[in-house]
């Protein structure tokens, strides 16, 4: 069985977006309603915390030393050193009761976030979006609830991405093209029968696709075929998203969220070494001036 620990008892209120930084050898996570990022050293212990003063949803990388940070009111390049804010792409300015959620980056340093409501009632609001490294944006997609799961495989060539509402709660798989467009959805995995519904995702070396089951406590890996293959059992009721970390890229880190679940660790980060290893997080070559 497998040994699942507290790395860091964040009590988060909306844990999320963990992306792991090889070059710092930290992993970047975000409190989504506290409006906060945080960098998580787990070889001191140590978590770093920046107020955002605004809902933030996703945090990646790009290759330098700014993020991309998306919160409430638009995607920006932030600078940990200054706190710098820089503007990158307001896709929804024209819908400012939505915010962005989940969020990934292609092989080749495209960044696609997903946007839902911010008080979620049963209306589709939601959208896909793909940002490129010279500051365009696209839509991409619409009718999304809770956009979720978004994740890119080892070659490129496909997209994943769920929807975590509850009538919804499905996985699909897309083509990806070199130039960023996405085409063929299908559905991936359903979980309509499980206690979990599919929330923030990751993929390992192989081309399994980790699923976080929120509601159902456990991560799933779910074979590019659509079948699972390992269940990782958590002790906590609602995980978020999973990553790959650590120096060999073999520690998954899994955020979770405290909010309805009154387990003991409940908005903790685990850890867990699945016997798998992840790959190396992309960076976007950002070519907006900063």
């Amino acid at each position: 069985m497998l040994k699942v620990e507290i790395a860091l008892r964040a009590r988060a209120k909306v844990g999320e977006s963990p992306v792991w930084c090889e070059r710092r050898q930290l992993l970047w996570w975000v409190d989504i309603q506290a409006g906060e990022l945080h960098a998580f050293s787990p070889e001191t212990g140590d978590d770093r915390c920046w107020p955002m003063d605004q809902p933030i949803g996703c945090v990646a990388l790009t290759d330098g030393e700014a993020l991309i940070v998306g919160l409430r009111d638009g995607v920006y390049l932030f600078e940990p050193s200054s706190g710098a804010l820089t503007l990158l792409s307001r896709p929804e300015a024209h819908l400012p009761h939505n915010r962005p959620n989940d969020a990934t980056m292609t092989r080749d340093g495209r960044f696609f976030v997903g946007t839902m409501a911010q008080q979620p009632d049963g209306t589709p609001r939601g959208n896909l979006y793909r940002i490129d490294p010279d500051g365009s944006m696209h839509h991409m997609l619409d009718g999304l609830h809770v956009p979720n799961g978004l994740a890119v495989s080892p070659d490129n060539r496909t997209l994943y991405l769920s929807d975590s509402w509850a009538s919804i709660r499905s996985i699909w798989a897309f083509d990806l093209d070199p130039s960023g467009a996405i085409s063929n959805r299908r559905l991936f995995f359903d979980t309509a029968t499980m206690p979990g519904r599919p929330d923030g995702a990751c993929m390992d070396e192989e081309g399994g696709y980790w699923s976080a089951g929120i509601d159902g406590g456990e991560v799933l890996r779910i074979l590019p075929d659509g079948t699972v293959d390992t269940r990782i059992a958590l002790p906590l009721n609602r995980p978020t998203k999973p990553c790959f970390g650590g120096a060999d890229l073999s520690t998954m880190f899994i955020t979770s969220l405290s909010a309805g679940d009154d387990s003991e660790c409940a908005g903790a980060i685990l850890a867990v070494r699945p016997g798998r290893c992840g790959l190396a997080e992309p960076r976007m070559a950002v070519r907006v001036e900063a």
